[in-house]
């Protein structure tokens, strides 16, 4: 037994020193491959990541997913901002230890703390100002720009674009005018709205929306589909014995509806004065109330929940040309 002992004990040192030897192995590969990865290969990684990202936005907001959709255009925010910026270059000749979609997924473990720095080392990081409206030579009393505020400070800008008076083009922008998406207009040839057609900053596409419209252009039904052509999901239109708008109804790909928008009117007005959110089931979820301005743009949403309570509160101001 004890010499049975001293030889599993003898083995049992032979695989920790053949574990150690395997792990500097592993670690040198590692290390080379990092060494050698392409710019095109990390730059891939950011398209793929930004690319997920929009398109896991526009769904949520498509399913009205507030909650979510809220948190993944604050890691929209923060991918433009430069927290993972695409194609960032640093000074330093060591190269990026992990790709940037792993370095942006939602870490699980402890963060290091940083290493205090002196006042004069630490790095201060200046947060452009934002662009300037655009001017119009030619103004035309159209909304040229929007600007979104959320929690009373820039979140998005969106600029419109015209040709013959048919908006043709809406182009996002960061709060510091970084380009964000572009959703492109497609009429027909007695000129209603038949396709949006969304697309990244790179001009692939995220996602395309159809139209089918009723004899007198109003909206009935709208289709959107990922870049694959396939269905995500679908929103049916009903309109009052007014043509006001009445009530959305969204369903999935297999349609089973998911959601409802019931608009509310003050007595003859055409603008809705609030929206009740229900969940697939007719059950009141939530509801947004709103606010116009004299052109009837609105100017406000303040969106809460089934108690009552605000969840988040967005400003809209416009420039118009």
């Amino acid at each position: 037994m004890a010499q049975e002992a001293k030889e599993l004990e003898a083995r049992i040192e032979e695989l920790r020193e053949e574990r150690s030897k395997f792990q500097e192995k592993v670690e040198g590969h590692l290390k080379e491959a990092r060494t050698a990865a392409a710019d095109e290969l990390i730059e891939k990684a950011e398209q793929e990541l930004q690319s997920e990202l929009m398109n896991r936005l526009n769904a949520a907001v498509s399913n009205g997913n507030e909650e979510l959709a809220t948190k993944l255009l604050d890691g929209l925010k923060s991918y433009y901002s430069g927290k993972i910026k695409p194609g960032a270059k640093t000074d330093s000749s060591e190269p990026p230890s992990v790709s940037p979609a792993i370095a942006a997924k939602k870490s699980t473990s402890k963060p290091q703390e940083p290493k205090p720095q002196p006042p004069s080392q630490r790095p201060t990081a200046e947060k452009k100002a934002p662009p300037p409206p655009p001017s119009s030579s030619k103004p035309s009393g159209k909304i040229i720009e929007r600007r979104t505020m959320l929690n009373d400070s820039l979140n998005e800008i969106c600029r419109y674009e015209y040709s013959d008076g048919q908006l043709t083009k809406m182009i996002f922008l960061d709060s510091e005018g970084n380009p964000l998406r572009t959703h492109q207009m497609v009429y027909d040839k007695d000129g209603n709205l038949e396709k949006e057609i969304h697309v990244d900053q790179a001009g692939r596409t995220l996602q395309v929306l159809e139209r089918e419209t009723s004899k007198s252009g109003k909206i009935v039904k709208e289709i959107i589909k990922n870049a694959d052509d396939e269905l995500l999901n679908s929103v049916e239109f009903d309109y009052d014995n007014q043509g006001r708008l009445n009530k959305k109804e969204w369903f999935d790909a297999k349609a089973k509806r998911t959601k409802v928008w019931e608009y509310e009117y003050e007595k003859s007005n055409k603008d809705p004065l609030r929206i009740i959110w229900r969940d697939e089931r007719n059950k009141p979820y939530g509801q947004v109330e709103l606010k116009y301005d004299e052109k009837g743009n609105i100017t406000k949403e303040i969106s809460k929940d089934r108690t009552g309570d605000v969840i988040r509160s967005i400003n809209y101001h416009y420039f118009y040309g």
